[in-house]
């Protein structure tokens, strides 16, 4: 049968890359007769995932060596950084030939069920992922999508159900051969990347460090999992480090196999996390060092994971996965249930999709951004959790392990990722170092509902004091990375985010993803961009947070919040507020029932983002989008109850008509609340105008 391999990206730039050299191997390779003779005559397609902007360098080369291909397009992606095509790219594949498929919308892990999903929402969100992109490829190309690749080959069955029901010919997953039970909505795909060297057939060998503080009965969960791992029990061993609890372990051992050992560490009784890790790592008499903390529960092949990765990837940490990690606290206000608690997690044994994942809000939005790719982060390492995380041993040594000067929650694991960071980065082009992020390698953050939290950001009132031990940890951090700009902007940004969760802030904003129907050509510069728009449970976390802290104004930002579908339901979380307003470039709003619908779910503002009313300068700027809908959206909001000011965006195309944009308004009623420039030259003439410019950046 025909051989279907799959691509990423085209260059020497690093993971996920073929050189122009491989290409050409490879393409020989397939075409050659020994291939044809082994395979039946039935040739080869080649396919490439995510729509990365390399494609563009690829295109003249398959084309000069007359090989078709198909590439499967993430549609939210399109044009959402300098990483991927813009929907003029892909017009330009398919006039040249290409073959152009879906790759979902979001490239969102489609076996994962939500924890706040319920069965029919968890169905109507992978319809969503399914149809909305086919939609979205037929009216930004013209063309009847009728090929879906499934986002990490995850075919599962909701997954085929969902693209059944979308009405695709045939669908992708990922595999290790071309068996095949003929299922045209499974069909296999084979890496086409060079295979790279194994220095093992065998599973190599893991050491489980696992710090222990109290909490007894959560121990007892994680501890029995990893006791009970598929893995064989001869290449692993579990380490649990007591960092000094007053309550008596040992019970929880008693019946324990060989290769799971408590330790009692050197501790003083005073949540030293990172010392005691180190303890167990100095132990750990196999090469790879799984760390874990005493409140994340795994599936019985976590290990698994970890050494499909760790034997192909040469020198690489591993990030695993943590469900519920950074959630827990916001769900007396959300009204949520969401916690991975030890009466609702999936017992042994159960399949993995019984398991309801529940995101992890703050590394979501870092990975999406990149697709899990963190070789395109200039600093992974602030999502470094120890948590859940595997190293070499020898690259721990290397770097000198644990630092002993972190004391109590937090940051000690933040430095050993800058560390990690830095050794990997010195590490030979060739096979060198890299992170890894693991979606399989799952942990299940486990929580005690009465328990006192440890993180100071998740009391549920924190003042200044909780944080104390903390700050102190973050100036250590600051002065031990003193030359590192990145980590010095950590630094500075953690601190800002004390001060602001612990001066009760009057306003909140609500980043929304910087996503728009209508782009200007400057949006990256104007938007923090989430390609598909930020989920809707983490913008009702970010709510929960302004309640939290007793925020009297909340402020939705960020490309264009009215056409979500979800803003009634934000607006309507958000009603604890004085007021609630949002950032709008008008366009979604000319339509006077939706502004009436917005401001009868508590919407009281609006802030226009406007760069021009004129209709030739607005085509130059928008593209198709009309400036006649902007006018009407004006008069839509005159009519309304809406409070309305602007912004105004200031570019080379628009800063001749400033001065009239700014005199309509004033002939409207409505105020000027900024001018801001995306470029600092265009700032004296602005100046000469009588406003007063200010960045435009997001």
């Amino acid at each position: 049968m025909r051989r279907n391999l799959y691509l990423h990206y085209f260059g020497d730039r690093g993971r996920l890359h073929i050189s122009e050299s491989q290409l050409r191997e490879l393409i020989a390779e397939e075409s050659g007769p020994a291939r044809r003779l082994d395979e039946a005559g039935d040739g080869f397609s080649l396919s490439f995932d995510d729509a990365h902007a390399s494609l563009n360098e690829v295109a003249p080369l398959l084309r000069a060596l007359e090989v078709p291909a198909t590439v499967f397009v993430p549609t939210a992606y399109v044009g959402s950084s300098e990483h991927f095509l813009t929907w003029d790219d892909l017009r330009a594949l398919r006039d040249q030939g290409w073959t152009i498929g879906s790759h979902s919308v979001s490239h969102a892990l489609m076996s994962w069920h939500h924890a706040h999903e319920s069965s029919a929402e968890y169905a109507a969100r992978l319809d969503e992922e399914c149809g909305r992109s086919r939609e979205t490829l037929q009216r930004e190309l013209g063309i009847a999508a009728d090929l879906f690749a499934y986002p990490y080959g995850d075919a599962c069955d909701a997954a085929r159900a969902a693209v059944e029901r979308a009405g695709y010919r045939a669908a992708y997953t990922v595999a290790s051969s071309m068996d095949w039970d003929g299922d045209p909505l499974r069909t296999p795909r084979l890496d086409a990347l060079p295979a790279p060297p194994v220095k093992t057939t065998e599973p190599v060998g893991f050491t489980v460090v696992v710090p222990a503080y109290e909490r007894a009965e959560i121990l007892a969960e994680v501890v029995t999992r990893l006791a009970s791992q598929s893995y064989p029990d001869t290449h692993y061993e579990v380490l649990v480090v007591d960092d000094g609890s007053s309550t008596d372990l040992r019970p929880i051992f008693e019946e324990m196999p060989a290769n799971v050992t408590l330790l009692r560490g050197d501790a003083d009784a005073s949540f030293r996390a990172g010392q005691a890790r180190q303890f167990g790592a100095d132990r750990a008499r196999f090469e790879y060092l799984a760390f874990l903390d005493a409140d994340v529960a795994v599936g019985e092949d976590y290990l698994w994971h970890l050494d499909w990765v760790h034997r192909q990837a040469g020198e690489a940490v591993v990030l695993g996965y943590l469900s519920g990690y950074n959630l827990h606290d916001l769900e007396p206000l959300t009204g949520r249930t969401d916690s991975h608690t030890l009466d609702n997690v999936a017992p042994l044994g159960a399949p993995t999709d019984a398991q309801r994942v529940i995101l992890d809000r703050q590394r979501e939005p870092p990975l999406r951004r990149c697709l899990d790719n963190l070789d395109w982060l200039q600093d992974p390492w602030r999502l470094c959790y120890t948590g859940n995380l595997s190293v070499p041993k020898a690259l721990l040594e290397r770097i000198g392990g644990f630092a002993e000067v972190f004391r109590g929650w937090g940051l000690e694991d933040v430095d050993l990722g800058i560390r990690l960071h830095a050794a990997l980065e010195a590490s030979p082009a060739s096979g060198g170092g890299r992170w890894v992020m693991s979606r399989w390698a799952m942990g299940w953050h486990l929580v005690d509902p009465e328990e006192e939290v440890r993180n100071p950001f998740r009391k549920p009132k924190p003042v200044r004091a909780d944080f104390e031990r903390y700050l102190t940890n973050l100036e250590l951090l600051r002065t031990r990375h003193q030359d590192d700009p990145t980590v010095q902007a950590f630094a500075s940004g953690s601190r800002a985010d004390v001060e602001e969760t612990c001066s009760r802030p009057k306003t909140v904003g609500i980043e929304c993803g910087g996503q728009a129907r209508f782009r200007s050509t400057v949006h990256r510069t104007m938007h923090r961009v989430q390609p598909g728009g930020m989920p809707t449970n983490e913008l009702l976390d970010r709510v929960a947070y302004g309640k939290k802290v007793g925020a009297e104004y909340v402020y939705l930002l960020g490309g264009e919040p009215a056409e979500r579908d979800d803003l009634a339901s934000v607006l309507e979380a958000a009603s604890f507020a004085d007021w609630i307003s949002m950032q709008s470039s008008g366009h979604a709003l000319a339509d006077p029932a939706c502004v009436a619908r917005l401001s009868a779910a508590g919407l009281r503002g609006v802030t226009l983002l406007l760069y021009t009313l004129d209709e030739t300068i607005h085509e130059t700027v928008f593209g198709e989008a009309g400036a006649g809908l902007l006018r009407t959206a004006l008069d839509a909001l005159a009519s309304s109850s809406l409070e309305v000011d602007a912004r105004l965006v200031v570019m080379p195309d628009t800063v001749e008509g400033l001065e009239a944009l700014a005199a309509e308004l004033a002939r409207r009623g409505i105020d000027v609340g900024e001018v801001c420039t995306t470029d600092p030259a265009l700032d004296a003439r602005v100046r000469a105008l009588g406003f007063d410019p200010i960045p435009a950046a997001p």
